[in-house]
């Protein structure tokens, strides 16, 4: 039997229709073929962040905290061993420049209103660096003078509507507890005061702004214990000392302003790699311990994301543990996301519901023991891993 023309163009018609359905199901059904939406497997272990990009930075040795320049895109990272603040452009992905500044920088801040970065050195010295040009413009001693013996800056606050930048400053002196919070004017570039914290290492610390107090994680251990030393910044002075009860040697800390929980980041037995660290919980009302939690370990940045509820804890043995709260009492761990070897500095931007984290130059050893003779290693370079918030 013949068929007409007209119903043959039918008939064809209709066999490739019932292809496209066929195909276009199976490409539905088949993951592996949506290579858009594929993920990391690190991705699927956590469902927390997804990694976006990783490129390239020119640093040697630990690095230290971030700050970023939101208007410009821009990220500034503490090349502590390298003594420079590096700028990256976050939407190119790539370095733009180097700025040498004679000491270790630590943690920097960036203020928006005047356009400049504030940073501590390890010299016992502030400096601002302009934000367009990237030049140093002002350099201020801290108390002892430049190289002062012993004197170590390391954490540091800044309350962006006051102007004030404030240094923890922890004494290398075995026995010594000249440790100090150092108080910089930046509208009036100078050294305006210094509140002694009769303690050898306050760490970690947060600004309380609303409340016009500071918290600072001592890591001084007495007695198997830490504290928490609660500074009143109108009187500057210490006005309370709470317990870090399971969690010694706070490092880093955050806050939960809304519902008056301070987050502290414990380093047990003090090191980079020493795992697990601890995440205590302390109610500001009371000072007292609501919940301590193992995180990662060489704690070294803690950030609370207030929509989400969520507080990113990173380590340098690895991985970034994600914590919720469920209810300002009750807190628990979401999962951890791996990052690099001895990754433990990076940032928070929740305006970008992004993380970046700066890993390190680091050397990575491919078998356990020795094969043919020989160990295998291989060398991985620095770079910036950039994730993603997913709900």
């Amino acid at each position: 039997m013949r068929l007409s023309r007209a119903k043959l163009r039918i008939s064809v018609a209709v066999i490739l229709s019932f292809c496209a359905i066929f195909v276009s199901k199976t490409k539905a059904q088949d993951p592996s073929k949506d290579y858009v939406n594929k993920q990391m497997p690190m991705v699927h272990m956590s469902g927390l962040l997804r990694l976006v990009e990783t490129f390239p930075i020119p640093t040697e040795g630990y690095m230290d905290h971030l700050a970023y320049d939101l208007s410009k895109q821009h990220l500034f990272l503490s090349a502590e061993n390298n003594k420079e603040i590096v700028v990256i452009d976050m939407k190119a992905g790539k370095v733009i420049h180097e700025t040498k500044v004679g000491g270790n920088p630590r943690k920097p801040f960036f203020d928006s209103n005047t356009d400049t970065l504030w940073v501590d050195l390890g010299d016992n010295t502030v400096v601002a660096i302009n934000g367009s040009t990237f030049e140093v413009t002002k350099t201020i001693e801290l108390t002892g003078g430049k190289n002062a013996a012993g004197r170590d800056p390391d954490n540091a606050a800044f309350d962006a509507a006051k102007g004030l930048y404030y240094v923890a400053v922890r004494t290398r002196t075995e026995g010594s507890k000249e440790g100090s919070i150092e108080i910089v004017d930046t509208k009036a570039g100078k050294l305006v005061g210094s509140i002694k914290m009769m303690g050898q290492e306050p760490a970690g610390i947060a600004l309380d702004a609303g409340a016009n107090r500071l918290y600072a994680g001592m890591g001084d251990v007495v007695n198997g214990e830490s504290t928490v030393k609660v500074v009143d910044l109108a009187k500057r002075a210490v006005i309370a000392e709470w317990s870090t009860a399971g969690g010694p040697q706070p490092h880093v800390a955050g806050l939960d302003v809304a519902n008056h929980r301070l987050f502290m980041g414990s380093r047990l037995g003090g090191g980079h790699n020493v795992d697990p660290g601890k995440l205590v919980i302390i109610n500001t009302d009371t000072g007292k311990v609501i919940q301590t939690l193992d995180a990662t370990g060489g704690g070294d940045e803690i950030f609370f994301d207030a929509p989400s509820k969520r507080i990113y804890f990173s380590g340098s043995t690895g991985t970034l543990a994600v914590f919720h709260e469920d209810d300002p009492d009750h807190f628990r761990l979401l999962g951890k996301v791996p990052t690099g070897a001895i990754a433990k500095s990076g940032i928070w931007i929740p305006e970008l519901k992004r993380y970046y984290a700066a890993v390190p130059k680091h050397l990575v050893q491919l078998l356990p023991t020795t094969q043919y003779g020989i160990r295998d290693w291989i060398t991985e370079e620095a770079r910036i891993m950039v994730f993603e918030e997913m709900p």
